[in-house]
């Protein structure tokens, strides 16, 4: 089982970002807002995650797909910590 909050709690914004968009069928849009509500709201109330995803849209590492699913661009690589598998990342 993925340890989401040690995840979101340990790495960078844009990692974890990536690392959702990447996921088979990506993640919507409000339930990755709402992950980073439940384990690092400061990214969230200080603006820091709008930030980084608009940048992350510019440069064609996230898209959106139908219904505000987030998924990977043609820019997206793998955050290191998937490849590493950490947080219970098979």
């Amino acid at each position: 089982m993925i340890d989401f909050k040690a995840m979101i709690e340990k790495e960078r914004v844009y990692d974890v970002v990536s690392f959702f968009a990447g996921c088979t069928k990506g993640i919507g849009y409000p339930q990755l807002d709402n992950f980073f509500v439940r384990y690092r709201f400061n990214v969230v109330s200080n603006g820091e995650l709008s930030k980084v995803f608009d940048e992350m849209l510019r440069d064609g590492v996230v898209n959106f797909g139908n219904k505000m699913l987030v998924i990977k661009g043609p820019n997206w690589k793998e955050p290191k910590f998937v490849t590493e598998k950490k947080y219970g990342i098979s």
